[in-house]
């Protein structure tokens, strides 16, 4: 299994220092790589962004990703699942493992990212598989990836009614990319005391990108998965209500070896055993998310800080250019 590089939970602390730019001349400015221009304001087109997010491995975070995608692709929804981990789990489940440079390339804005969608076994769903590449991005480009996957998001065209987005299993900066570039979150937690705290510290962390880089990110939709029936599973879900309230999801996900067979055979659950308990309750959470009335239609896309001071170093630029 390969390493994935985190970042911590200063990832987004990183990007937010890199937005400081008040006090500096335009023409002195150092941008995030890739980020020449202001990016575009996104909200035009009804497209549903979601990404799967935890700190901790073991989560049934790529479980929860590629079921999520095959149930709603099954309700004639058409899906994009971008698998944004270097570990590639989502892509050797559903397709071929790439090694190529795509991803990669599609960060730093010479690719599209929409082309590199590749389709499934699995009518309405496509993929964006992962790369080793991603890890020594990160690695050498730290935040400027982070901004890198905001703005290859943006530039999708509508071609599919939901982009999901497979997280790497920590804070790094390609996960506070995707949540800069997301309206919506999904928290899968295990239903385990130890989990908790990587559920606390992905609801710090989309506060403060909230507050500064991305002010349409909603609130998490918190998916406690792998649940038994042990008083100890039951107690962990009544804390997640007691310290979450509203926002966990009212379906559950319960534990079945049938989810670790579909890894397996390399189908999702909805076709390897679609009778199955996991399966019915991967179908309910589809039907959850789908009746989100607040995600219908697209929002008034507000301009967070960011946008904001790109908007005035344009301006003060073609100022100066006009007094030279």
């Amino acid at each position: 299994m390969s390493a994935v590089y985190s970042a911590g939970p200063g990832a987004a602390d990183f990007l937010i220092y890199r937005l400081r730019v008040d006090s500096v001349p335009a023409r002195q400015q150092h941008y995030p790589f890739g980020l020449a221009q202001p990016p575009s304001k996104g909200g035009d087109i009804a497209v549903r962004t979601i990404a799967v997010v935890n700190r901790k491995g073991g989560s049934g975070k790529t479980t929860t990703s590629v079921s999520i995608a095959a149930a709603l692709a099954e309700r004639g929804e058409k899906v994009l699942l971008i698998d944004l981990d270097p570990q590639a789990s989502a892509s050797s489940w559903l397709a071929e493992a790439s090694n190529d440079r795509g991803p990669f390339d599609a960060f730093i804005g010479t690719r599209d990212l929409g082309t590199l969608a590749v389709s499934t076994d699995v009518p309405g769903l496509q993929i964006v598989r992962s790369s080793a590449w991603l890890l020594t991005a990160e690695r050498t480009m730290m935040g400027d990836i982070g901004v890198g996957v905001l703005r290859a998001v943006e530039r999708l065209k509508p071609n599919w009614g939901f982009v999901i987005i497979d997280c790497p299993p920590s804070l790094s900066y390609l996960s506070v990319g995707a949540l800069m570039a997301v309206r919506e979150v999904i928290i899968p937690v295990e239903a385990h005391s130890i989990a908790l705290p990587g559920v606390a510290a992905v609801v710090r962390e989309m506060g403060r990108i909230q507050s500064s880089l991305n002010p349409v990110l909603h609130n998490p939709l918190i998916v406690a998965c792998r649940v038994n029936r042990t008083l100890h599973a039951k107690r962990v879900i009544e804390e997640l209500d007691r310290a979450y309230g509203g926002l966990r999801a009212r379906a559950t996900i319960r534990e079945s070896i049938r989810l670790a067979e579909a890894e397996a055979a390399r189908m999702p659950i909805t076709t390897y055993a679609p009778e199955s308990g996991a399966c019915l309750d991967y179908r309910h959470l589809a039907e959850e998310i789908l009746a989100r009335d607040e995600f219908v239609e697209p929002p008034a896309r507000l301009e967070s800080r960011w946008r904001h001071l790109f908007n005035r170093t344009t301006q003060f630029a073609a100022f100066n250019r006009r007094e030279g």
